[in-house]
């Protein structure tokens, strides 16, 4: 499994870092990538630009730190026994680092965050949000590293679509074996209305209603458990009735799960704006650490 992991030398990278050594992927590969974005004024069109020898210096600096950050990175990899190479680069983050994944195949872009020092952009600026539209890959992006003295919980979000379970069959591929236990959670919303018209044609569903629809959701879920047995984790189905994102907010804060796991289909904005809405949203606008799996090809 090839893992292109973004350096940057304020340490945003570190929680990226240790999810990927805590969740144990099959035979994971790891580029190392840093990249040394073009010095610009603060202030250009103002102030005058900065003298050739300060241009230099601030250089020289800014390729030392990432040497650094990089040394760091690879020793704590490779501590763990997982292989490591390294790349500096030069250019814009964004550009850059989706170039690197395309041009090495990799299978995964991990980027990271600390809060609002550093690369804070990453996750909510232009890098996070170019991942999350342009990247054929699947994404880890960490906010904060995993628990080390706590069994590992992850919600897995799916709502039963073929695109859903092919994207499962992506995360069997990669073959997390650092996870302890899987709730696998459905959300779903129907209104009276609906509910009057869909009885309609299933006897079951007049008589018990939405208890129904939970159970048939249940049973699949428990289906899925099945599949996902080869992880090595226990597997909990949950069904909530309610809107997704709340739904997903709230099994992740009710049951401690630092991880949530998503499929994303798609960039476009009609794709974002139905099925890769949910993904985009938790990507952009919220501060748990995600495992966002696509497809290939998309």
């Amino acid at each position: 499994m090839k893992i292109v992991l973004g350096i940057d030398s304020e340490g945003s990278y570190e929680s990226a870092l240790h999810w990927l050594v805590r969740l144990r992927f099959q035979e994971p590969e790891v580029l190392l990538v840093a990249v040394l974005e073009p010095l610009r004024s603060p202030l250009a069109g103002i102030l005058a630009p900065l003298p050739e020898e300060v241009m230099l210096q601030s250089l020289q600096a800014q390729e030392e730190a990432a040497e650094q950050a990089l040394q760091r990175a690879r020793t704590l990899l490779e501590t763990a026994g997982i292989p490591t190479t390294v790349q500096i680069r030069r250019g814009h983050a964004s550009t850059e680092l989706l170039r690197t994944a395309d041009e090495t195949n990799a299978d995964l872009l991990a980027l990271g965050s600390i809060g609002k020092r550093g690369w804070r952009a990453w996750l909510v600026g232009s890098v996070g949000r170019a991942a999350v539209t342009h990247a054929r890959q699947s994404l880890l992006m960490a906010h904060q590293p995993p628990s080390p003295d706590k069994p590992l919980q992850a919600v897995i979000a799916t709502d039963h679509s073929d695109y859903n379970r092919r994207c499962l069959q992506k995360l069997l591929q990669f073959a997390p074996q650092g996870i302890q236990k899987l709730l696998l959670t459905t959300a779903f919303e129907i209104d009276s209305e609906m509910l009057e018209v869909l009885a309609r044609t299933t006897p079951a569903l007049k008589e018990s209603g939405s208890q129904w629809i939970i159970e048939q959701l249940h049973e699949r879920n428990r289906e899925l458990c099945e599949q996902l047995r080869s992880l090595g984790a226990g597997c909990e189905s949950l069904v909530v009735e309610g809107a997704t994102i709340p739904a997903l907010r709230a099994v992740l804060d009710e049951t401690d799960a630092e991880l949530l796991i998503l499929g994303a289909k798609g960039h476009s904005l009609l794709e974002r704006l139905t099925l890769g809405s949910i993904s985009h949203h938790f990507a952009t606008a919220e501060s748990y650490n995600l495992l966002i799996l696509r497809e290939e090809g998309m």
